[in-house]
């Protein structure tokens, strides 16, 4: 049994890895040939960083809370992302770096916000105590 669980914990942080990897890949290409480009790119950063902080907190890692570190290190990932952009050239000189972090910011504490509200109205003390994949 316990091996079963180890193996499926390997392929859910297997699946956050790989969410990571498409960021990065999308984080790169140029605008001409984003798929997503008709969206508006604050909201997309949003968004992605809201799944990511779910994937994070309920995927990768379910058994360790949802505290100061997984959203610092996923902060960070963004970070890098907008140096890695500043350093391919797609931006020179521009705010958009900043409010592309306050806009993952959102993501990650909008992502907080509704765990906690779903924790308190589960009264469990974390969202982990929940199977997502229903296994």
């Amino acid at each position: 049994m316990q091996d079963k669980k180890r193996g499926k914990l390997f392929w859910q942080r297997l699946v956050f890895v790989t969410a990571i990897l498409i960021c990065t890949v999308m984080a790169v290409i140029p605008g001409s040939i984003d798929p997503t480009g008709f969206v508006n790119d604050k909201l997309k950063h949003v968004i992605v960083f809201f799944i990511l902080s779910l994937m994070l907190d309920g995927l990768a890692f379910p058994t360790v809370r949802f505290t100061w570190y997984k959203p610092l290190g996923l902060l960070a990932f963004g970070v890098l992302l907008e140096v890695l952009q500043d350093t391919l050239g797609f931006r020179k000189g521009s705010n958009q770096d900043l409010l592309d972090i306050l806009s993952n910011l959102a993501g990650i504490t909008g992502y907080f916000l509704v765990a906690a509200m779903v924790r308190k109205i589960r009264k469990t003390p974390s969202l982990a105590t929940t199977e997502i994949s229903g296994a």
